[in-house]
């Protein structure tokens, strides 16, 4: 792995960049900035305005297919399940089950009461604990979050992405709240949520 590709705690190693589609990159602030630009996309088509169906949050295929659109211009491997084991996640042939059970669990939440933002929680680390692809599956896990908020007439999560993406305050204290979570404290991933609210 290139000395630019070192990992961070609680990060996903990059140690196979073959595909990666975009040539000539060397450096890690280059990949975040490309990326980015690809994430941005998503970002408009889902949280300039309000999603038009809940529905989708019910198909399978949706959920591969937003982290495609969100790193496609990328990695050519946007939007498959991983196949092996990472650091982080499941077992790679848990993956597509665990998934499933996600999307049986989210309507069963707004049938006891749960309120939308604890629901935007635990969708967002459920998701984010799968780890279902080799990469991004932060960012995913934020976005899928901020898009159930947006269907729910709720404000999106303002993300400091760049902090989150690099040591900082910030990082350690959201892979504190996911840790809470893993445990079944949701209190300080909630709080971040609400916290970081885009009320604009």
């Amino acid at each position: 792995m290139a000395a630019w590709m070192t990992t961070l705690p609680g990060e996903t190693p990059l140690d196979d960049l073959s595909g990666l589609k975009i040539k000539g990159i060397t450096t890690r602030s280059q990949l975040n900035e490309v990326e980015a630009k690809n994430i941005l996309k998503a970002v408009i088509k889902y949280l300039a305005r309000k999603p038009s169906r809940i529905a989708r949050f019910t198909d399978f295929k949706w959920y591969l297919r937003l982290h495609e659109e969100m790193f496609g211009e990328v990695w050519d491997w946007a939007g498959k399940l991983r196949t092996r084991n990472l650091n982080l996640g499941v077992n790679w042939q848990q993956v597509q089950p665990a998934l499933f059970t996600l999307l049986g669990d989210l309507p069963a939440w707004g049938e006891y009461g749960t309120p939308i933002i604890e629901q935007a929680a635990m969708l967002h680390h459920r998701a984010v604990s799968i780890h279902p692809f080799m990469n991004g599956n932060g960012r995913w896990s934020r976005m899928l979050a901020n898009v159930w908020l947006k269907l729910n007439d709720e404000p999106p999560t303002a993300w400091p992405e760049e902090t989150i993406g690099s040591e900082s305050t910030v990082r350690a204290s959201y892979l504190a709240a996911i840790r809470n979570a893993d445990q079944g404290d949701y209190c300080d991933l909630i709080n971040l949520h609400i916290n970081h609210a885009h009320t604009g």
